[in-house]
């Protein structure tokens, strides 16, 4: 990852992605994240949710398998 990815600390894992059919999938870590998403934008994806163990909405974009942000809601670029 470079510099100009914004990745917060306040983000707790795991992370639980709700995708547009429904499905629900729970990421355990960063590498995770970046082992099994190809390209997801929680901006650009309006039928998704992305939650941390909280339940605060998180902006999670990942791109060609690398991690560009991660960030409470509230926070997004």
């Amino acid at each position: 990852m470079t510099d100009d990815y914004k990745i917060s600390d306040a983000v707790i894992f795991p992370l639980s992605v709700r995708f547009e059919g429904g499905e629900v999938e729970q990421f355990k870590d960063i590498e995770d994240l970046e082992l099994n998403l190809e390209d997801f934008d929680s901006d650009v994806d309006v039928g998704c949710e992305v939650r941390d163990k909280l339940g605060r909405l998180i902006c999670l974009k990942v791109k060609l398998l690398e991690l560009k942000e991660l960030s409470l809601r509230t926070d997004c670029q």
